[in-house]
């Protein structure tokens, strides 16, 4: 990984990229792990704790996107940019330099398997001083060998060929970052995304059920939720069942000719903390749910969340506030299934996707939907940051309420609404695209 900085970081933190530059990365890491985390005084990051910097990808697919994250992100926090190479690194300055980002101010950091959303392979906490640590949890591919198992049902080799496609090496991604930003690790032995570990900060930790348990299939219930507690700072987690129906592990079937392209259930789909002990929890209203099949999955699935969050508390025994967050109408397309024998990440479907006990053909037609969802979105310090639908049809007194709802969970901030449409298409979101480092101490 290779790294070029600028913008406001701690003394420690320059002073380990300078080595990086001077004596290379195996130096770095030697230096950036000596001093890692003290688990009973660390902590794992709040989204809605405040932002030293804001780290984004970069894909010539979503280049338009990725101009209107930096362009809104920009005025509340500096920007970083984790690109694969030189190339990639020229065509960001260009892309920031249209949108009259200050390039002076942007750190570049470059890893040859840096993927677009960011979010997913690191994850963030704060040490006892306020210094920024990455947690370093395993990486399975959004849960690839568990899908590969479901595609090749009853056929184990088959399945062990599927699962071989896992790129490992990106597993040590979240290393590398840190290593090039100078920081220490905390490695656990659970395999989980940065989108689906959802915490408050203080202790609290909102699990879903089925997306964990995809991830670590080792593992019983209990040796799962020990190894959370082992997590630095968690107290206490609450289980939910299942997250959005749109939101299924990579390309598969939701109900008859619905189907999705998603990670299994991330929680910054469905349900976030806007602090302690707000909790947003999404909700699909009575028009949707009387037009489309999807939207009463959802209602049933966030119905039984509901109920759960409502008889919780948080981890000193307070009771949560939930908001009930509507979301957008729910949004699906034509597909044609084709032949392709491959699994193409930004193709066309086919058939050969799906396990053949669904008996899907080449030539069929099916409905896409979109994994939408205004719970999918990014707070920066003085701004929280959502996707817009009302382009996609979604009424504009259904957003208003939302941009109310948002107005009331984080007082004092600016709510800013933005095209994310495409990155909806391919399982991905605001969120999933944009990773907050959290900030040091003055």
């Amino acid at each position: 990984m290779h790294a070029t900085a600028h913008g406001p970081h701690a003394p420690r933190r320059r002073f380990l990229r300078a080595a990086l530059a001077t004596l290379g990365a195996a130096a770095v890491q030697r230096a950036a792990r000596a001093d890692g985390p003290t688990v009973a005084t660390a902590r794992m990051a709040a989204d809605f704790d405040p932002v030293a910097t804001v780290w984004l990808g970069h894909d010539a697919g979503h280049e338009a996107f990725t101009g209107d994250l930096a362009a809104a992100i920009a005025p509340h926090a500096p920007i970083g940019m984790l690109v694969r190479d030189a190339a990639s690194e020229a065509r960001a300055r260009v892309l920031l330099a249209e949108r009259r980002l200050d390039l002076s101010r942007v750190q570049f950091v470059r890893d040859a398997l840096a993927p677009f959303f960011l979010r997913d392979p690191v994850v963030f906490g704060v040490d006892a001083d306020g210094e920024a640590f990455v947690v370093d949890f395993q990486w399975t591919h959004y849960g690839w060998r568990h899908w590969c198992r479901r595609l090749h049902a009853g056929e184990p080799d088959a399945a062990e060929a599927c699962a071989r496609t896992d790129d490992v090496q990106s597993g040590g991604l979240d290393r590398r970052f840190a290593d090039a930003l100078g920081l220490s690790t905390f490695r656990s032995p659970l395999a989980i995304e940065g989108g689906g570990v959802e915490v408050n900060g203080r202790g609290l930790l909102l699990a879903n059920a089925q997306l964990w348990r995809s991830r670590n299939p080792g593992l019983s219930a209990m040796e799962l939720e020990r190894e959370l507690h082992r997590l630095p700072g968690i107290r206490k987690v609450i289980w939910l069942p299942r997250g959005l129906a749109q939101d299924p592990l990579h390309r598969g079937t939701i109900t008859g000719r619905y189907v999705g392209w998603g990670t299994g259930g991330h929680t910054d789909e469905f349900v976030r903390f806007a602090d302690a002990r707000t909790v947003l929890l999404a909700w699909a209203g009575e028009a949707d749910m009387r037009r489309h099949p999807v939207a009463r999955l959802n209602q049933v699935r966030m119905q039984t969340n509901y109920e759960i969050l409502s008889h919780s508390t948080d981890q000193d025994g307070q009771p949560l506030r939930i908001l009930k967050v509507p979301l957008p109408r729910t949004m699906d397309r034509e597909v044609v299934l084709e032949a392709q024998e491959d699994y193409r990440p930004l193709g066309a479907w086919a058939a050969s996707q799906f396990p053949a006990a669904e008996g899907r053909q080449p030539g069929d037609t099916l409905r896409q939907v979109a994994a939408s969802s205004y719970l999918n979105h990014l707070v920066v310090n003085d701004l929280v940051l959502l996707p817009d639908y009302v382009p996609y049809g979604t009424p504009a007194r259904r957003q208003q309420e939302v941009r109310q709802i948002y107005q009331e969970a984080f007082p004092g901030r600016t709510i800013l609404f933005i095209d994310a449409m495409q990155a909806n298409w391919v399982g991905g979101g605001i969120h999933c695209a944009t990773l907050q480092e959290p900030a040091a101490p003055a």
